[in-house]
């Protein structure tokens, strides 16, 4: 038996349908991504969104979510990223996020694999971090299963990813985060997003990854720039090992 994952990430909706960010209507682009998915890998296990789902943060911005969204739900795993509402994250998806005021994470258990998802989000500013308390959960988490084969995912890549103004609004005191990585060998990848590009790099003997996003893509020159690249996401297939491929619109 095997897992299959759908990581979609960086989606920047608006409750205005017809909102646009540099240039990409980003409704219309989210959209033709759940369609390729629900094409081409519509049996997945697992949907996992990692932050940045609504540009303009509004309540109604989410609940158009949960309505494409629609039939998934249950598949769906969410996590914020520096342009999400905790609040209205809660609000709109209680099944999803305990109603105190802990951090957005979760933790999934199947074919002797766990996934563990993370909450980067440092409230209202674009750079990320994980605090001491999340950090403790974590170590608790990678304890209670040491034996388990664990993919972790969250909004802000713990590396540099050698692009100037996106290391700058990374992941703050990543070196905590790097060093129990290096530590815990049943961690066999990170999935990020945030950086609106594909990049591949390492932590010890886990693989790091980051995910297109469903609109923008950021160029990888060290100042800001876009790419012309078309939206993507991110299949990983977890069996013996964890295998992945990033994909692209009408790549399928």
């Amino acid at each position: 038996m095997s897992i299959r994952i759908v990581q979609i990430t960086d989606a920047h909706l608006f409750k205005d349908p017809q909102g646009v960010l540099a240039g990409v209507r980003t409704w219309k682009t989210f959209t033709a991504v759940l369609k390729q998915v629900e094409r081409y890998h519509a049996d997945f296990d697992y949907l996992i969104l990692t932050g940045d789902l609504a540009q303009d943060e509004e309540l109604e911005t989410y609940r158009m979510l949960r309505e494409v969204l629609g039939d998934w739900l249950e598949r769906c795993r969410i996590l914020p990223g520096n342009h999400d509402d905790r609040a209205h994250l809660r609000k709109v998806f209680p099944e999803l996020f305990p109603e105190n005021d802990d951090p957005l994470t979760f933790t999934l258990s199947s074919e002797g694999w766990k996934i563990i998802g993370l909450d980067s989000q440092k409230t209202g500013e674009v750079r990320g971090r994980i605090d001491a308390r999340q950090m403790e959960w974590l170590r608790d988490q990678l304890k209670m299963d040491p034996s388990s084969r664990t993919l972790l995912f969250l909004h802000h890549p713990p590396v540099a990813i050698r692009v100037d103004w996106l290391d700058n609004i990374g992941l703050e005191g990543a070196q905590d985060l790097v060093e129990l990585i290096e530590a815990s060998p049943q961690i066999e990848a990170v999935c990020a997003g945030h950086v609106h590009q594909e990049f591949e790099g390492r932590i010890g003997s886990a693989a790091v990854y980051t995910t297109p996003s469903t609109c923008v893509q950021f160029g990888a020159r060290n100042e800001k720039s876009f790419d012309t690249k078309t939206a993507g996401y991110r299949i990983l297939q977890l069996d013996v090992n964890c295998r992945t491929q990033v994909h692209r619109l009408s790549d399928d």
